[in-house]
């Protein structure tokens, strides 16, 4: 089997997580990235013996590639889908997949004129526990699941951070960077989409400028529901 000439798009903290994954896989060739820092160019060009752009419109455009890894920040996701499906790239773009559903359907739009899987790359998922958990489910043997609960307590607003992680309208803050991970593992173990989702989230942290924290309500029906709580102010 050929392998998958993939390009990166953005060289940050999303793709940093990932390399180590994709830098093993033997069906993937790392094979070109975009990023406007010509110091993270030049060394992904050493670390890998690959071509660099930079620009994602470029990095699109090359001919050499057969998919792109999308993940720059948030708020461009739309932008970067459109300019690879155009280029007929086939898409894996880093969660959230989109700041709005309107973005999120004229990405779907996008790649469905241009011919191309477009896959958001959600990782949990794969997490050993959740599938172990998931198989339980559907053995039957435990019966019917009835509550899935997810508690999360870090310091994740008082990492450092970029000017626009902390700019909800940039797609920073907890409910974009934090809430997918835990909707989720929750629809993995419901085993089924959410009908309906109630959730509260203020900004505590005038300084910080963005939602640190959530609690939502999810209801799956059929007596199904989940209730996830995250708090990012390291209390």
């Amino acid at each position: 089997m050929r392998r998958i000439r993939l390009g990166v798009a953005g060289l940050g903290r999303a793709f940093m997580l990932m390399l180590p994954t994709l830098a093993r896989d033997t069906r993937v060739e790392m094979a070109a990235c975009a990023d406007p820092r010509p110091e993270a160019r030049a060394r992904f060009a050493q670390d890998f013996g690959a071509r660099t752009h930079d620009s994602v419109e470029a990095l699109c455009a090359d001919p050499g590639l057969d998919a792109v890894y999308i993940a720059s920040p948030h708020q461009f996701h739309v932008a970067h889908v459109r300019a690879a499906a155009a280029a007929g790239k086939h898409v894996l773009v880093e969660k959230p997949m989109a700041l709005t559903v309107e973005d999120g359907l004229a990405m779907i739009a996008a790649a469905r004129e241009g011919g191309i899987h477009l896959l958001v790359g959600h990782s949990h998922s794969f997490d050993a526990p959740y599938l172990r958990a998931r198989d339980l489910i559907r053995s039957g043997e435990y019966g019917a699941v009835r509550m899935v609960t997810a508690l999360n307590f870090t310091d994740y607003l008082y990492r450092p951070r970029r000017p626009e992680e902390l700019d909800t309208a940039q797609g920073g803050g907890a409910i974009f960077s934090q809430a997918p991970h835990q909707v989720e593992v929750a629809r993995l173990l419901a085993g089924r989409p959410a009908r309906s989702i109630r959730a509260t989230a203020t900004v505590w942290d005038r300084a910080r400028g963005t939602e640190g924290a959530f609690n939502a309500l999810l209801d799956f029906g059929e007596g199904l529901s989940a209730t996830l709580t995250y708090n990012g102010h390291g209390h």
